[in-house]
């Protein structure tokens, strides 16, 4: 079985994912805030490409919040922004989300093909990983990136389930596996510190969001897998 990374969604190749599972990663901070959201007991959440897509998807749903940012920055009119605190049980127990962030939701939404989408972060890095290795398929780790362009903590997050994965099986690594494997590596005793001066670390730092950079490193603090199957994200069930 082969073990890949694409640094970015769309990054050129056309692959057939129809034998394969996907780990979509955006760490800071749309994965983080949907494994919150369906650990408190959101029941589903959809993710749109799109503010118009939102309000379209929302004339076929009951009730539905809207949670989405640009730029770090929540959408006006909308239920939620974009960080794991805003997700409260109180808030979200039982509703529907409609998602749209910058990077996030495209990235989820470009594995539409795949055997099976589960979405990671470092909060449920061991529990992603098992969910992962269950299917007994390849897998591709994808990182949201930022604007398009490369991000330190995506890659970071791809590098320790890349350590996890094999930790007890056998898979054949690619170049971009081995290259974020090494990467996080040599930065794991670091990470916060790494990550903090990273330009998306920057930038939540900048909003007054420090408490959203420690909480979407905390690693394996959460057991939720959410799972991405026609348009919709839930919990992966056994």
């Amino acid at each position: 079985m082969h073990l890949d990374v694409r640094l970015l969604p769309n990054d050129g190749r056309e692959t057939d994912l129809s034998d394969t599972v996907c780990i979509v990663m955006d760490v800071f901070r749309a994965t983080t805030s949907i494994i919150t959201a369906i650990d408190n007991g959101c029941a589903m959440l959809i993710p749109v490409a799109s503010v118009d897509e939102a309000y379209r998807a929302a004339g076929q749903i009951e009730g539905p919040l809207f949670a989405g940012e640009r730029q770090s920055i929540k959408i006006d009119g909308f239920n939620f922004g974009n960080s794991p605190f805003e997700f409260a049980a109180e808030q979200v127990q039982g509703k529907t989300i409609i998602m749209t962030t910058t990077n996030g939701t495209i990235a989820i939404k470009s594995t539409e093909n795949a055997y099976l989408t589960l979405l990671g972060s470092f909060i449920n890095a061991g529990a992603v990983c098992r969910a992962a290795q269950q299917q007994n398929k390849d897998i591709l780790l994808v990182c949201a990136g930022t604007d398009g362009l490369f991000s330190l903590e995506d890659a970071f997050c791809a590098g320790l389930l890349v350590k996890l994965l094999t930790k007890d099986k056998q898979y054949e690594l690619t170049d971009a596996a081995r290259g974020v494997q090494a990467m996080y590596h040599g930065a794991q005793e670091a990470i916060l510190s790494i990550l903090s001066e990273s330009r998306n670390g920057k930038r939540l730092y900048s909003l007054g969001l420090e408490k959203d950079v420690e909480y979407c490193l905390s690693t394996d603090s959460s057991s939720t897998v959410p799972c991405y199957r026609v348009g919709k994200i839930t919990a992966l069930h056994p």
